[in-house]
């Protein structure tokens, strides 16, 4: 079996993680983070939030997430209006 090395600036750190105090229904989320003009390695960032507070799709909880834990998160949001694989 071939086996490869990633290159120093490839691997992937251990990030933030945000939890959900007094959650009901706590879900968490682990997102890959990487911004290539920062000189910083990707990160994995795990996010907990109550499912009782947020509606039952992907998107919903991402939406949640930006508004309220982490403003930086982006991420293309066409799924809402209904043109997925535009």
């Amino acid at each position: 079996m071939a086996e490869f090395v990633l290159p120093k600036n490839s691997k992937i750190k251990k990030g933030t993680s945000y939890k959900a105090t007094g959650a009901k229904e706590p879900k968490s989320f682990k997102i890959y983070r990487y911004d290539p003009d920062s000189g910083e390695n990707p990160r994995y960032d795990t996010y907990e939030i109550d499912l009782a507070e947020c509606g039952p799709m992907i998107l919903d909880a991402l939406i949640k997430i930006k508004n309220e834990d982490d403003s930086t998160l982006t991420f293309r949001r066409s799924c809402r209006e209904g043109i997925c694989g535009s």
